[in-house]
């Protein structure tokens, strides 16, 4: 009797799988088995998943409130401001001037400072990477210029 019972609860349970969930659970199957079969045949042909990126406008958005905004403003035009104590007039980020800049070059000023114009070094401070996003922010939002494809080619 205890044999036929587990009989009945396991013909239910295939039943109730198979009419609930019966697509889910051949899938899962022919997963199990793809994945048996290419984990015996060569672990070493199987293809990692492509790394996840950073939104690196986003990021460049971030690290401009925080560290830029004070001085060049929102919007990016700079004009007369006193920080700490000392009165500085900081670039139009978005003058002719700066649009002709490099991202090398604007790079250079992030990482090194503009010690006489009362620009800090942010070297130490920041990645290199949150400083080349803020370039990218820079060029993009504040500049409008269009944004560059920097994904690796293939």
């Amino acid at each position: 009797m205890k044999g036929l019972t587990v009989i009945l609860i396991f013909t239910f349970s295939m039943f109730a799988a198979i009419s609930c969930g019966g697509e889910a659970a051949r899938n899962t199957t022919v997963v199990n088995a793809n994945n048996a079969n290419s984990t015996s045949a060569s672990t070493s042909a199987t293809t990692p998943l492509p790394a996840a990126t950073i939104d690196e406008l986003a990021s460049g958005r971030r690290v401009y409130e925080t560290n830029c905004r004070n001085c060049h403003k929102e919007t990016g035009k700079g004009g007369p401001v006193e920080i700490e104590g000392r009165k500085i007039d900081p670039d139009d980020l978005t003058s002719e001037k700066i649009k002709g800049f490099s991202d090398e070059k604007i790079l250079g000023y992030i990482m090194n400072g503009v010690e006489d114009e009362g620009m800090p070094a942010f070297k130490g401070r920041l990645s290199e990477a949150e400083m080349r996003d803020v370039v990218k922010f820079i060029r993009v939002e504040l500049q409008g210029m269009p944004a560059k494809d920097t994904s690796p080619k293939r």
